[in-house]
């Protein structure tokens, strides 16, 4: 299956120039269905048209100062990078671009000019991951999601990209309190593994996708429909918690003022998500998922906390 991604395997301008050179059809074909799949308002205003669109991102991939070390955290490493119209978009929109004897693109030179178009592409990145993670589980697991990050939501809810999705936080099955807090760090949890691209990460993943991210019966516990051996459910748990592990790297790399980011970490930071994971007390495990939880919530976590530390 990785083959079938074709991975970039050597990031060096010769390699980038070769890995271009040997799949440039299929790279132009991705480049198309992303741009399919973008908001055409955004991808003209970087790109002019479509065309444009595929040789410029070909060659900001394929210029000398081009970093795989400054791809952002859940950006794909493979063919799939091409499909990332949010990033190719951010990456020629928040720099200048020189030609001649100073061909260079200063990323981030000015924070604040392109803090703007960075949050609306961010934006209709959760729309789209939404629309994802619709597809991979039950309705009321959306409608959890909706309502654990009700906060954030408000905050944003000029977008109209999100607006598809205002009236869905309707829960069918009636549940506690208890059991709603639960559910609400589950699907914001489901949620950021597919935000992160986490499938690429390590090798135990699919023992959590397959149980928590193929849509089963619309009840609790809203997962898969199949029966499930003990050792099955013991690597499901080995995977949940490093999983954690994985989230508590990332978030150690993310800026503080990618508040849209921290604001989905902030969803999962409670004992509750334990609970409904079944890792209990006597896991010896447990108080340190605990600890790196707990860390998640540390920084500015909504646009309003950023603008009040600053």
């Amino acid at each position: 299956m990785q083959d079938d991604l074709l991975l970039i395997h050597d990031w060096s301008l010769n390699g980038r120039n070769e890995y271009i050179e040997s799949n440039r059809v299929i790279i132009e074909l991705t480049i198309d269905q992303g741009l399919e799949e973008f908001d055409e308002q955004t991808a003209y205003s970087a790109f002019q048209s479509q065309d444009r669109a595929k040789n410029k991102i070909i060659n900001l991939f394929c210029a000398e100062q081009f970093e795989v070390s400054n791809l952002p955290i859940g950006i794909p490493k493979d063919i799939r990078l091409f499909s990332q119209i949010a990033f190719w978009a951010k990456y020629k929109t928040a720099g200048k671009v020189y030609t001649g004897n100073r061909v260079k693109v200063e990323l981030e030179e000015n924070y604040q000019s392109s803090q703007s178009v960075d949050n609306d592409l961010k934006i209709r990145e959760l729309a789209s991951n939404l629309g994802q993670l619709n597809h991979c589980v039950a309705p009321d697991i959306i409608g959890y999601w909706l309502l654990a990050n009700k906060k954030l939501l408000r905050e944003l809810a000029s977008s109209k990209s999100l607006k598809n999705y205002a009236d869905l936080d309707e829960i069918k099955n009636e549940v506690s309190d208890t059991q709603k807090t639960r559910y609400k760090a589950d699907a914001s949890f489901r949620y950021l593994t597919l935000f992160l691209n986490l499938d690429s990460r390590f090798g135990n993943f699919d023992y959590y996708k397959k149980k928590y991210l193929i849509k089963g019966l619309n009840r609790p516990q809203y997962v898969a429909n199949k029966t499930e051996s003990h050792q099955e459910k013991h690597k499901v748990r080995i995977a949940i918690k490093n999983i954690i592990h994985q989230f508590h790297e990332i978030l150690s790399s993310i800026d503080d003022r990618d508040v849209l980011e921290r604001s989905l970490f902030k969803s999962i930071a409670k004992s509750a998500l334990l609970d409904v994971y079944e890792i209990n007390k006597s896991d010896p495990e447990r108080l340190i998922c605990m600890k790196k939880l707990k860390l998640l919530k540390a920084k500015p976590s909504s646009l309003k906390e950023l603008q009040d530390e600053t």
